[in-house]
């Protein structure tokens, strides 16, 4: 695996038909990114086998503790214990969600209903994508790029656009990424359209 296309395509087609919920596989993924935290950059071929295997590895088991704990990025901590942050809080969000109220149209942007006494979280209140497939293709699309019109997944919006991110373009070399570029991933995930 070399390019953001390669990992764009693979961790798609290994994702499509999972039946997994969101919160189960960033359960996993966690897990896997736990064995990889001594590592200050993921080779290519590592970070397609924790997002592909996510959708398969064993999932841990929900700790009630993380959506009361302070979760919130501070300073002095390194890109792992950031990501960790961060993923720990999309899985409390995620299960706010699944205990919160139902909500309309989900998909046009809805904010989790966080309970009081929650814990600071690293992550926004708002969220675009709830399923496993949707997250992955918004987060591989929104950090790395590597999408084609061809793809049929993703469609360039005719006219001009204000982007919360700015988007990568075209195919690239991609030897590896860093906690941080994981860290972007994530937030793609939940709220790049």
């Amino acid at each position: 695996m070399i390019t953001n296309r390669d990992l764009y395509r693979s961790v798609l087609d290994a994702s499509e038909d999972t039946t997994r919920t969101l919160e189960e596989y960033l359960r996993a993924l966690w897990q896997l990114g736990r064995a990889e935290r001594s590592r200050s950059a993921l080779p290519l071929d590592v970070v397609s086998s924790m997002l592909i295997g996510a959708v398969t590895a064993p999932v841990p088991p929900f700790d009630p503790a993380w959506r009361t704990s302070d979760l919130a990025v501070v300073s002095g901590m390194d890109g792992f214990e950031v990501w960790e942050q961060l993923i720990l809080s999309q899985i409390a969000d995620l299960r706010d969600f699944a205990e919160g109220p139902e909500l309309s149209y989900p998909d046009f942007g809805v904010n989790v209903p966080r309970r009081p006494g929650d814990g600071s979280r690293a992550s926004g209140l708002r969220w675009y994508n709830h399923n496993v497939p949707q997250y992955l293709e918004c987060a591989m699309a929104g950090a790395l790029g590597g999408w084609d019109p061809g793809d049929g997944i993703r469609k360039p919006l005719p006219g001009p656009s204000v982007q919360l991110y700015p988007e990568p373009q075209g195919v690239t070399s991609v030897p590896a990424l860093t906690w941080a570029d994981m860290v972007d991933l994530l937030e793609c995930g939940q709220e790049y359209e």
